[in-house]
């Protein structure tokens, strides 16, 4: 009996001595929250390429250039040809371009201030203040046009 009791506690203290064990389950715990991290990152990685690539292909780039030149010769010519009537113009001009835009979904919006006006009651320059969202993007412009 006392040599089972001997070989048995030899054997323990083997068991409690060998740690190599251990540290293989904690290597593969490491890799493991390594490779965890690594997926993670490569997801997000992913997930800002989709997103940037949407925000290219939905920016309204042609829209706010579109908006801006039908504004900025509309309001010329009507300066030009109809200086008495240009305000009337410009309050009918941006009640359409709001019902306009509102069909598509954004908001658009037209103001003219400081108009200047010569001795012979022409209009010699007017800023104007073009405002366009929609849940892309904000845009606001001001611009001095001179006639």
């Amino acid at each position: 009996m006392a040599g089972l009791k001997k070989g048995l506690k030899k054997r323990n203290s083997t068991l409690i001595e060998n740690d190599s064990g251990q540290m293989i389950i904690i290597l593969a715990v490491i890799i493991s929250v390594l490779l965890a991290s690594l997926s993670l990152l490569y997801a997000q990685n992913i997930l800002a390429g989709n997103e940037s690539a949407y925000t290219q292909l939905t920016f309204p780039k042609h829209e706010i250039q579109n908006l801006r030149s039908l504004v900025i010769d509309e309001l010329r010519y009507q300066a030009i040809n109809n200086p008495n009537s240009f305000t009337d113009h410009v309050t009918d001009l941006d009640e359409q371009i709001e019902a306009l835009y509102a069909s598509h979904g954004s908001y658009a919006s037209v103001d003219v201030y400081n108009v200047t006006w010569s001795a012979s009651d022409t209009i010699t320059s007017f800023n104007v203040k073009i405002v366009f969202s929609n849940p892309v993007v904000d845009y606001e412009s001001n611009e001095r046009i001179l006639i």
